[in-house]
């Protein structure tokens, strides 16, 4: 294993492992968001085993030269320690060590040794280790699916063919939850199971999840246009302006990425008029912040202008689509924000803050929020908080400092790497794909601030395509 230094050459032949992984990777992307987002059991597990089969075809490949080389990405090194961590919360310790390090886990261990004839000489760090362990398989999955199409997808033609992949799964599942607003009969797929509350979206149990996912594939959307090569051919007087560009557009030799802008409006605007503040909010958020970081240079103004235009077409569409819906959204953020004091999540926070006290170095154990928070919990509503309404409050009190630590260096390492590639590549499609894989990791992790996402596997899979388009995409 060593870190990558230079890039492989792009000239390759095309094997079967090739096929078999990308055709794991565009079954990934396809059936992860219709499968309400990937976060029951059943969908996690057929995931996971797609996943194994993708890296164990790597492997195989390449026993025949009796070489295993891989490249590591930027940010392996906090995110492997990140995964060593979560192997340590679940691993048995002695109890003196957990009493040093996890008073909390101490206490509680205490009370249930009370009812108990005799006391366990070992305890683990999670309160919840069963949780742990699932989740971090989880985490593992998608490290590993980032690892093997960071040493496969090499060629334009395989991110090209996962990225319309995430167009036309965020298209359909847009038209999807926008029709299923209309005719909501509280069942998934209507015909389905029951949804528990009404904030569902489409396959989405919640519909921030179903924004979260649109924040990632409208950025790559974006990319895919302001990537196009355009012929430098002197067009007639009359072809020219707004009737030409209809008439290029209607013609027979125009392309596919054409109907890419009508696409992206339409994702964009379902995920305004979901109900999801968090989802408004880094929508925005992530389009501003494209506008302004894509503005460098005389061609650089044009595409940000391009990009600002997308984005008032996305705010139109989706006052036309749902005017209310999106008003009613905007008017509960301005409440929340105004009364900060009557807010259920401010509230969670306060306690989060609390339980993280108790458990400060290690956290409680990833993903045990629900069975760690009752004992410090202050909301008297009747109401059972399965998690912190945050990710990265609850990484926080699950993870401790150290958990926190590592994702933050995770993440800002590969913002680094992709806003250097984004200002200073030599080719403007590589530039637009990395500017593209920036913006999906910063509206993510924007929109992680308000609301809870790392149990949905398909946003964290298409953010690690995202990110790998970012990182390997050339000329």
């Amino acid at each position: 294993m060593r870190a990558r230094t230079a890039r492989p050459p792009r000239t390759r032949s095309w094997s079967w492992s090739d096929r078999l992984i990308e055709a794991g990777v565009l079954f990934l992307l396809v059936f992860t968001p219709l499968a309400y987002g990937t976060v029951e059991p059943w969908s996690e597990a057929i995931a996971e085993l797609v996943v194994l089969g993708m890296a164990v075809t790597w492997v195989l490949a390449r026993l025949p030269d009796w070489e295993l080389r891989l490249d590591l990405p930027p940010g392996w090194l906090p995110a492997a320690l990140f995964l060593v961590l979560v192997v340590v919360q679940v691993i048995w310790l002695p109890a003196a060590l957990i009493r040093t390090i996890s008073p909390l886990t101490a206490a509680m261990d205490d009370a249930a040794v009370a009812y108990s004839a005799e006391s366990p000489a070992l305890w683990s760090v999670s309160l919840a280790p069963h949780a742990t362990w699932q989740e971090g398989l989880k985490l593992l999955a998608v490290a590993a699916f980032f690892l093997v199409l960071y040493n496969t997808y090499r060629t334009r033609g395989q991110l090209q063919r996962a990225v319309w992949a995430m167009i036309a799964i965020g298209t359909l599942i847009s038209v999807f939850g926008i029709v299923q607003r209309m005719t909501w009969n509280g069942r998934f797929y209507w015909i389905g199971p029951e949804a528990p509350h009404g904030a569902a979206f489409g396959p989405f149990v919640n519909r921030a999840h179903f924004a979260g996912l649109i924040v990632v594939v409208v950025p790559l959307a974006l990319a895919l246009i302001l990537a196009e090569r355009r012929e430098p051919t002197r067009r007639p007087l009359h072809d020219r302006g707004w009737r030409g560009r209809l008439r290029r557009w209607n013609s027979q030799q125009a392309r596919p990425t054409r109907l890419v802008p009508f696409l992206m409006v339409l994702m964009g605007a379902a995920a305004l008029v979901s109900g999801s503040r968090g989802g408004v909010v880094s929508l925005v958020v992530a389009l501003l912040a494209m506008v302004g970081l894509g503005a460098s240079g005389r061609s650089g103004m044009r595409r940000a202008a391009r990009v600002a235009v997308a984005t008032a077409l996305i705010l139109l569409a989706g006052i036309w689509i749902g005017g209310d819906i999106l008003y009613g959204t905007i008017e509960r953020l301005a409440e929340e924000v105004g009364r900060p004091e009557e807010s259920a999540r401010v509230a969670i926070w306060t306690d989060a803050i609390d339980l993280w006290r108790r458990a400060p170095a290690l956290g409680t154990g990833l993903a045990s929020f629900e069975v760690a928070y009752p004992s410090i919990r202050t909301i008297k509503w009747p109401v059972t908080f399965l998690h912190a309404e945050s990710d990265w409050v609850q990484l926080l009190t699950d993870t401790g400092l150290v958990g926190l630590g590592l994702a933050v260096a995770t993440v800002v390492i590969l913002a680094l790497a992709l806003l250097r590639r984004a200002r200073w590549a030599e080719a403007p499609r590589t530039r637009m794909f990395a500017l593209a894989g920036l913006i999906a990791l910063f509206g993510a992790t924007v929109q992680g601030i308000g609301n809870f996402n790392l149990p949905v596997m398909s946003n964290l899979l298409y953010l690690a395509v995202a990110v790998v388009a970012g990182l390997q995409t050339d000329g």
